[in-house]
């Protein structure tokens, strides 16, 4: 592991070292025709070459959005990018370049030891056999073999643990914000909440997943999670869930593909509480350097033994666009949820439209901020005799995390807050609620 961490410290400089190696092959360089940012492009590779990347960025980034069609201004921001500690920016810019040039070798270089700093250790394999594919000078050559040296091999595990705490203001309804499923399991409460009642829980989770690389473009993975919250005094409201999920990957510069099937198994308190089976893929698709889509799509079977009632199958789609702030990690991510559940009975059959919006912000000294408003409708299909109406809820829930870097193997504290309020045209179902947590995170 502190070998692993050492490999990872290293690789900032990677990039340009292994880019100047391979001299003018893929994007240009030498022989760029002179421009209004020729000058400014001069004077950052003199700061990179000097071993001040900050200020090559500085000089940079500015011309990004007056320049958009440079791809030479596009891979150099993406090595100072990558120099300063910023390689899923620093990829951003690599396959902005790649996505409009598929030869460029020096930006696939670069690329793969931007990946490789960031951990994505499949993507990087996957982009260094491409290279080591061409022709190259041997300092190159020599440069990427040692890269791919220190990647964990074609098949590799990895995984992340969370301990914490969690003071709850109302366990007895949820979840906290209106989704299909709750850690993976269906979770739906049938009838009227009960009086809001506070307590302490503990929380864990485990996460563990394998990895196959196939090709360049393929790969297998598995993975398999874990959640618990157990409550000082209302243990009848304990929740625990089993997770085990598999399929094929395929990733390219333009898309990633991740396919998921599995099922999941779910307790309340002493009982056995809820069986889903299905499928949950996700799509990635870059739009800018600093801008992606990601679609998460899930179709699952669901089996409640509490109350047959909701037995049926539901449906999701979660539409998200992430934005990058001019290359930093630094984002914001508007989200639009679309939900379907069919249930045995047609009083709880009901359609779910969602917005939310993420907000990260580093705030320096390994402190960063998340943050996330959101607003749930749900329209229940069938009329309730004993209201006389259709019930229809609103969900409003605010959400904000500070997390801290502890610097021992990735590892992270946070400390959260989650306040939801439920407001619906049947009041009866009205309620609010308030967790807030300190977490510790594991990564390994």
């Amino acid at each position: 592991m502190g070998g692993r961490s050492g490999f990872r410290g290293s690789a900032w400089a990677a990039p340009f070292m292994v880019a100047a190696a391979l001299g003018g092959a893929g994007v240009a360089w030498a022989d760029e025709p002179a421009s209004d940012t020729a000058a400014a492009k001069s004077v950052a590779i003199k700061s990179l070459a000097a071993g001040d990347a900050a200020a090559a960025c500085a000089t940079l980034q500015p011309l990004l959005p007056t320049h958009p069609d440079d791809l030479v201004l596009h891979f150099l921001v993406g090595e100072c990018l990558a120099r300063t500690g910023q390689p899923r920016a620093a990829i951003a810019e690599y396959r902005y370049v790649l996505a409009r040039d598929p030869n460029a070798i020096r930006a696939r270089a670069s690329l793969a030891s931007a990946e490789a700093a960031a951990g994505d250790d499949a993507a990087a394999r996957r982009d260094i056999e491409a290279v080591l594919a061409h022709e190259l000078p041997a300092a190159a050559r020599a440069k990427l073999e040692a890269l791919r040296a220190n990647i964990p091999p074609r098949s590799h595990w990895s995984g992340v643990v969370t301990l914490g705490g969690m003071y709850d203001s109302n366990p007895g309804v949820g979840p906290w914000k209106n989704t299909v499923t709750l850690f993976g399991a269906p979770f739906r409460l049938v009838g009227a909440p009960p009086r809001e009642e506070g307590d302490w829980a503990a929380l864990a989770t485990a996460n563990l997943a394998y990895g196959y690389a196939v090709d360049a473009n393929w790969a297998l993975q598995a993975t398999a999670a874990a959640n618990t919250v157990a409550y000082a005094k209302l243990s009848h409201f304990d929740f625990d869930s089993y997770a085990l999920y598999a399929g094929p990957s395929f990733h390219a510069d333009w898309i990633g593909v991740t396919t998921n099937f599995g099922a999941s198994v779910a307790r309340l308190g002493e009982t056995l509480y809820s069986v889903s089976w299905g499928a949950a893929p996700t799509i990635t698709v870059p739009l800018l350097p600093n801008l992606a889509f990601d679609e998460a799509l899930s179709v699952q079977r669901n089996y409640y033994y509490t109350s047959n009632v909701a037995n049926g199958w539901s449906a999701s789609a979660v539409s998200a666009l992430q934005w990058h702030f001019a290359g930093t990690a630094a984002y914001v991510q508007p989200k639009l949820t679309l939900a379907h559940q069919a249930t045995l009975s047609a009083l709880y059959t009901d359609d779910q439209i969602g917005g939310a919006v993420d907000w990260f912000e580093p705030l320096g000294g390994g402190f960063s901020l998340l943050v996330e408003p959101s607003l749930t409708e749900i329209y229940y299909r069938a009329n309730d005799p004993a209201f006389g109406t259709t019930r229809h809820d609103k969900t409003y829930a605010f959400m904000a995390n500070i997390g801290y870097e502890l610097g021992f193997h990735r590892s992270q504290l946070a400390l959260g807050v989650t306040v939801a309020g439920n407001r619906s045209n049947q009041s009866l179902y009205d309620y609010n609620r308030t967790q807030t947590t300190l977490q510790f995170k594991l990564p390994f």
